[in-house]
């Protein structure tokens, strides 16, 4: 069966995506702003991050496959440019941090309640649940998917919030979240995929067709790895972090600073 994908899903697909990139390029951007890199460094790393997050989604754009493409395949195809386009990104990006002291710098700089608040676009799993009403996606992969990252989504401001104002038991909370956060993707993918369902089902199970062509492709392609490397980051970070035990009330801005 060829997907079928409302054209509001579309385009709440492909604007998300688009309005995600730009927000971290503008995170990284002012992160890079408040170190002390030169200017000239300050701007190389504005176009490089621009032309990586730009490369990246423009890839996914560009190659995603039509849904008619998939007409006449076997049921339990998947096709190559999930995993590619999943891993590769993140490798890069990975080694980028390793080899070079000046993006850890940057990194460093994003104010820690940032680096969770950003996640708030993984509500858009809603639309995993609107499309198995409408038979397009299996249960199997919508339902743990959809309410997963719904609930992973919502909660990341409150996570952000609790972090920003040193709550009590914030850093506890920020580990949980992400910890769960990631476990999400992993079952996501694993049962998007069918490779997870012999495990969790005790059987295996076709992939969800319509998360391997456009527009559905660009969640796994780029959104899901995206998240997975902010996971990490904020897991690093929050290694040297500790909540206060009894915080003083102070603006929110004074605790990005800290952070």
């Amino acid at each position: 069966m060829i997907p079928t994908i409302p054209g509001y899903i579309t385009f709440i697909v492909i604007a998300t995506n688009l309005a995600v990139a730009v927000a971290v390029w503008r995170v990284l951007s002012s992160a890079a702003a408040r170190t002390d890199l030169p200017s000239g460094a300050q701007r190389t790393f504005r176009l490089a991050s621009a032309l990586f997050i730009g490369a990246w989604l423009g890839a996914d754009l560009l190659l995603a496959p039509a849904p008619a493409s998939i007409l006449g395949r076997d049921r339990f195809f998947l096709t190559p440019l999930i995993p590619i386009l999943n891993v590769v990104p993140i490798a890069i990006a990975l080694l980028s941090l390793r080899r070079s002291s000046s993006l850890r710098r940057v990194v460093s700089a994003v104010p820690l309640p940032t680096l969770h608040g950003l996640q708030v676009y993984r509500a858009i799993g809603f639309v995993f649940l609107a499309l198995l009403a409408l038979g397009q996606l299996p249960a199997h992969f919508a339902l743990p998917a959809g309410w997963g990252d719904i609930a992973v989504g919502l909660a990341a401001p409150f996570v952000a919030l609790a972090l920003a104002r040193s709550v009590p038991g914030a850093r506890t909370v920020a580990l949980s979240w992400n910890v769960l956060g990631l476990l999400d993707l992993v079952v996501a993918v694993g049962m998007g995929t069918g490779l997870l369902s012999p495990i969790l089902m005790g059987a295996r199970v076709p992939a969800a067709a319509a998360m391997g062509v456009f527009p559905m492709i660009l969640v796994p392609t780029f959104a899901v790895p995206l998240s997975v490397l902010l996971h990490l980051i904020a897991l690093a970070r929050l290694r040297a972090y500790r909540s206060a035990p009894n915080p003083a009330p102070r603006p929110v801005a004074k605790a990005h600073a800290r952070l």
